[in-house]
């Protein structure tokens, strides 16, 4: 796959402060900014016409799911989640 160059505009602060996470975790900003596209993209496919979930809603999807046999979620960090709860309560 070729890589697309691209420019977009976002809050300096932001930028800053996402600078210092990639610095922190000692991964680039691109890779955290693929991390959290193809997040989304994959959230909006596996909602499907489920549009402007949040909260309350996501979870009837979730549940709704399970009730038709179906793997509510699956998890793809290749991170381990108590390295990811300590990150969070240390943060």
């Amino acid at each position: 796959m070729v890589d697309k160059v691209t420019s977009i505009k976002i809050d300096s602060e932001l930028w800053r402060r996402a600078k210092l996470l990639a610095v922190k975790r000692g991964v680039t900003l691109r890779s955290i900014l693929e991390d959290l596209l193809l997040g989304e993209v994959r959230a909006d496919e596996f909602l499907g016409d489920v549009v402007g979930v949040r909260s309350s809603g996501l979870m009837e999807v979730l549940e709704g799911r399970r009730r038709s046999g179906l793997v509510p979620f699956t998890i793809t960090s290749s991170r381990r989640a108590v390295d990811i709860v300590r990150e969070q309560r240390d943060g």
